[in-house]
């Protein structure tokens, strides 16, 4: 096997959810390391990093430009400091919510940049290409949608079990934090070859104590202001260095 394969030894076949657990966050880091020995892979990652700070900052404008209009004409002698503070406070709002769901928003709207991403680290980590999904922008946009949904329903579902039992909440929100993250990362190589959900929904759950030491890292590197915006990157080549082990195992 390929020295320029990351953790070429690890063995998914191997009964330990320990060791299983720590390969997962040493894949993830693997993306660190990848990411910023090969420009190629950089470059690709400079266009959705980019781009989700340029969507999340257009938002918050615009929410700032939709508040504005609602206090326009106002009548009031307190109309004009009202309007200033509630568009200060929308502003920060938005890209306060648009930085807890940075991930799944980039996974959708960036799905082809992440894509193409996961397939040039394909080729510079194994040294062959993936072959084509049959999946066009819109469908990777779309397996990417399906995923945040079902996030969604699960998360709100674990708000309502928070609020009726708060002690438990911090441990709700780590486990399905470290989830989410994993599944948003693994779904990126998994679309790349064109799998339905289903199906990656299964391989999770053959591979949870490796995918769950990789979300943790995911999502521990999430809540640092800054470096967030490297780990969709960083998260996308480590997965596809993941996913790529398993495959290889599964079949060889």
């Amino acid at each position: 096997m390929s020295s320029r394969i990351p953790l070429s030894t690890y063995n998914p076949r191997a009964a330990n959810p320990v060791y299983h657990f720590i390969s997962g966050l040493r894949f993830f880091f693997a993306g660190w390391s990848l990411l910023f020995r090969n420009p190629a892979l950089l470059g690709l990652s400079l266009i959705p990093i980019a781009l989700t700070v340029l969507m999340l900052i257009a938002l918050a404008f615009g929410c700032v430009w939709l508040v504005g209009r609602m206090f326009a004409g106002e009548p009031s002698p307190f109309g004009e400091p009202l309007r200033v503070a509630a568009q200060a406070l929308i502003f920060l709002l938005v890209l306060f919510f648009g930085y807890l769901l940075y991930l799944p928003v980039a996974r959708v709207l960036l799905a082809p940049f992440s894509e193409a991403l996961s397939r040039r680290a394909h080729v510079i980590i194994y040294g062959t290409e993936l072959p084509p999904s049959g999946q066009g922008m819109l469908r990777a946009m779309w397996e990417g949608a399906k995923l945040v949904a079902l996030q969604l329903v699960v998360a709100v579902v674990a708000l309502i079990v928070s609020l009726l039992f708060p002690v438990i909440g911090p441990v709700i929100g780590l486990v399905l934090g470290s989830i989410f993250c994993s599944l948003d990362f693994l779904d990126v190589p998994l679309s790349a070859r064109g799998w339905p959900l289903k199906t990656k929904l299964s391989l999770w759950g053959q591979h949870k104590s490796l995918a769950l030491g990789f979300g943790i890292a995911g999502y521990l590197l999430l809540l640092i202001p800054l470096i967030n915006l490297l780990t969709l990157p960083v998260g996308v080549i480590g997965a596809t260095a993941l996913a790529g082990r398993i495959d290889r195992a599964d079949r060889f």
